[in-house]
């Protein structure tokens, strides 16, 4: 039987829209048609390269797989979907809505060419032209502008990594209301760890503040808890509606793990810190001795882990951006090695009484009883083997917060649940 497989993207706009709900009504069309069950798995929602200067509010594309019975049903669908982005998207600025679509019969297979587009649109940028190159080779067919390349890339996403979010929508043309953080403080307990990033602080990080329909969001590991965390605070808080989707948000697809410094990709570098200078805002500048800049904004709070580290042996990662001298704005820093280390005497081994040095002799007597000799001295590191990450309110979407780490892949063996969508 074949499968249809129909991605969306740069469906927002400046002034409001979502590509999140743009897929969110589609899915609705087909419940009401009665075709739930020819969805297969959940809607896919792909974050791109978050450094790419022209990517729309939050980079996001979208993907559906949908059973068919003919090739020639898939028309339908994607005349379906033209249409409704037609309705709902205002052509305004640089929005350039596009879809992507494809027939497969196996989708165990999916080809390796599609998949490389998808990690690399994560990771780099990608050219309309180099998107409509792979269509051709994947038989995949593209409609509409820009937008056509994430759209495609969102058919490549076939995660070893992936996380949920409990999606819900309010009307665009009443005010977003406020959700009590104690609402969140009692549901991020309860769903702890398999949810993540709802609160920072006193500040509630699920709720959005642009103009989109978006009402919260609910990230996290398991479709069962993001479920039942946003199925409460849907009602509670008047949804008109809301789904989950597979991600892959918080799974750090767009880490190149390479050292090389590329404008508007993700680095990674390694050196010893040779000076660390802070500016009249905060903003700390990081110099390493291969010569490399990086820096840290102030927002990010990891300012004051960068106390007192030069000389330290530092590993440090974020996107490059062409300013001047390609310097590398920071996500985060794990300190490897610290070249600070406390130098102190022994206890004396006759009474275990403190030691005194008796000057340039090198031998230490016992301030108790007086004991003399030539003992090493007990050298001791300072301990600032440290990771610092950002805020938590200053995460990009593909970031991994530090709660994930040991959950990686787990969402892959969840099921999919049976109210996933309202």
């Amino acid at each position: 039987m074949p499968y249809l497989m129909i991605g969306i993207d740069d469906t927002d706009w400046e002034g409001g829209g979502c590509t999140t709900y743009v897929m969110y009504l589609f899915v609705k069309y087909l419940i009401k048609d009665g075709l739930t069950n020819n969805i297969v798995g959940l809607p896919r929602l792909t974050r791109l390269n978050p450094y790419v200067p022209f990517k729309t509010r939050g980079n996001a594309s979208l993907s559906i797989i949908i059973r068919i019975e003919s090739e020639s049903d898939a028309v339908n669908y994607v005349e379906l979907m033209y249409s409704l982005i037609d309705q709902m998207v205002k052509r305004v600025g640089k929005t350039s809505p596009g879809i992507a679509y494809m027939v497969v019969n196996d989708l165990l297979n999916i080809n390796e060419r599609l998949i490389w587009f998808y990690r690399k649109s994560v990771r780099d940028v990608v050219t309309l032209d180099l998107a409509h190159r792979v269509a051709d080779k994947v038989n995949a067919r593209l409609v509409g502008g820009r937008g056509v390349i994430g759209a495609l890339a969102s058919l490549g996403f076939v995660p070893v990594d992936a996380t949920y979010e409990f999606i819900a929508y309010r009307p665009e043309d009443e005010e977003r209301p406020a959700i009590d953080i104690n609402d969140v403080k009692a549901w991020d307990e309860a769903t702890r760890p398999f949810t993540f990033l709802n609160l920072y602080n006193d500040q509630v990080l699920i709720e959005p503040h642009g103009p989109d329909p978006v009402l919260f969001g609910i990230r996290g590991d398991s479709p069962h808890h993001v479920l039942t965390m946003g199925n409460y605070l849907a009602n509670k808080y008047n949804a008109i509606g809301w789904i989950i989707y597979l991600t892959n948000q918080g799974t750090e697809e767009h880490r190149s793990h390479v050292g090389e410094f590329i404008p508007y990709r993700n680095a990674d570098i390694t050196g010893v810190i040779t000076n660390v200078a802070f500016d009249d805002k905060g903003h700390a500048l990081i110099t390493l001795d291969n010569g490399r800049k990086a820096l840290a904004y102030r927002h990010l709070g990891i300012s004051r882990e960068l106390m007192n580290c030069d000389g330290c042996l530092a590993q440090v990662w974020g996107g490059v951006k062409p300013n001047g001298d390609l310097s590398l704005y920071v996500e985060g820093i794990r300190v490897l090695h610290d070249r600070y280390v406390e130098v102190r005497n022994p206890r004396c081994p006759m009474c275990g009484g403190p030691m005194e040095s008796m000057g340039r002799s090198g031998l230490l007597r016992c301030k108790r009883c007086g004991f003399q000799g030539k003992l090493p001295r007990i050298i001791t590191p300072r301990n600032r083997w440290f990771l610092a990450n950002p805020r938590a309110s200053e995460y990009r979407h593909l970031m991994k917060p530090s709660e994930r780490v040991g959950l990686e892949g787990l969402a892959l063996y969840m099921p999919k649940p049976f109210l996933w969508v309202y």
